[in-house]
C-alpha cells in the first residue's frame, strides 16, 4: 500500500506547523521567564501568550522545565552569536563584551533569563554550569589565544570564575549599584577576562 504524504493544512505540512508552534511557545517563555521569573512559566500562561491550546504544549515539551531550558538555550545562543561576530573572525574581547552589554541593554528580559534566574533556580544553575565552557571558548577565540579545543578542568574552572565575576559585575551595573558607563564596565570586564585567560589576576592598582 502506498504511503500517504503528511497532511498539509493551509499549505503547510505538519512538521512546519509544529516548528512554528514550538517557536511561539519559546517566544512566550522568553516573555514569562524574562518578566515574571521561573514561577511565572506555567503551561497555561505559555499557551495563553502563544495563542495556542494546551494540547499543543505537549507537542514540543514534556513539562515546563523543558520549556525553561529551551528558553535559556535560545537566549544563550543569541548572546553567543552576538559575541562571536561574523564571517568566522571573532572580534576582540572588548568588542565582544560591549556587544554583550548592548544586547542586555536592548532587552532586559535577556539579562534576567541568563543572569538573574540561574542564581535562584537550581535547574538553570546546573544547566548553566554544564554549558559555561562555550562562553570560555568564545572569549578564547576573541583573545586570539587559539581555536576551539577540548575544555580542560582548569578551563571549566576559569569559565565558572569568569561567569560569577561578570554576572555580579553586570547585575550591579544594570541595577544602578555601580555608577559606571558602559564603556567603563566593558574596559574593566575586558581586564578580568584577559587576566583569567592569561592565568594571572588583575591588581588593585
Amino acid at each position: 500500500m502506498e504511503e500517504r504524504p503528511p497532511r498539509a493544512w493551509r499549505g503547510q505540512p505538519h512538521d512546519v506547523r509544529a516548528k512554528t508552534r514550538r517557536a511561539q511557545l519559546i517566544d512566550a517563555g522568553v516573555e514569562l521567564l524574562g518578566t515574571e521569573g521561573s514561577a511565572g512559566v506555567t503551561m497555561r500562561a505559555a499557551c495563553r501568550h502563544a495563542g495556542l491550546s494546551l494540547r499543543y504544549f505537549y507537542e514540543s515539551f514534556s513539562d515546563t522545565d523543558e520549556l525553561i531550558l529551551a528558553v535559556y538555550d535560545h537566549c544563550n545562543a543569541g548572546l553567543l552569536a552576538i559575541m562571536a561576530g561574523s564571517a568566522g573572525k571573532p572580534p576582540p574581547i572588548s568588542v565582544a563584551l560591549d556587544k554583550a552589554a548592548a544586547h542586555f541593554e536592548d532587552d532586559p528580559r535577556r539579562l534576567r533569563i541568563l543572569l538573574r534566574e540561574p542564581q535562584s533556580n537550581s535547574l538553570l544553575a546546573d544547566h548553566r554550569a554544564a554549558i559555561l565552557p562555550a562562553l570560555l571558548s568564545t572569549l578564547v577565540g576573541a583573545s586570539g589565544a587559539g581555536g576551539p579545543a577540548p575544555v580542560s578542568v582548569a578551563q571549566a574552572m576559569s569559565a565558572s570564575a569568569l561567569s560569577g565575576a561578570l554576572t555580579a559585575l553586570v547585575l550591579d551595573w544594570a541595577d544602578g549599584r555601580l555608577h559606571a558607563s558602559r564603556a567603563e564596565l566593558v574596559r574593566f570586564a575586558t581586564g578580568l577576562v584577559r587576566a583569567e585567560l592569561s592565568g594571572t589576576r588583575p591588581s588593585a592598582s
